[in-house]
């Protein structure tokens, strides 16, 4: 069986809208489930990422969870590893 991999424009795409869903999960997921649910997600977009891919995906989804307040990280790290 042959991966079938996304592109980094449509991970982007869909990292962009993981973002923008993140309140509305936080508000509907109790707390004790919300980082299963957010990994849930995450991890399908990991699944679909090339290897050149998933460190960019990684950070991404690093940074979102920081911005949210869900897990400590560096204001100073960068995003943008393209």
């Amino acid at each position: 069986m042959t991966a079938r991999y996304i592109d980094r424009a449509t991970l982007d795409h869909q990292l962009d809208e993981l973002e923008a869903r993140l309140p509305q999960l936080i508000a509907e997921t109790e707390p004790d489930h919300l980082m299963d649910a957010f990994a849930g997600i995450a991890d399908e977009m990991l699944e679909h990422a090339s290897a050149e891919d998933c460190g960019h995906v990684d950070t991404r989804i690093n940074r979102i969870l920081h911005e949210a307040g869900l897990v400590p990280g560096d204001d100073e790290e960068p995003c943008d590893d393209a």
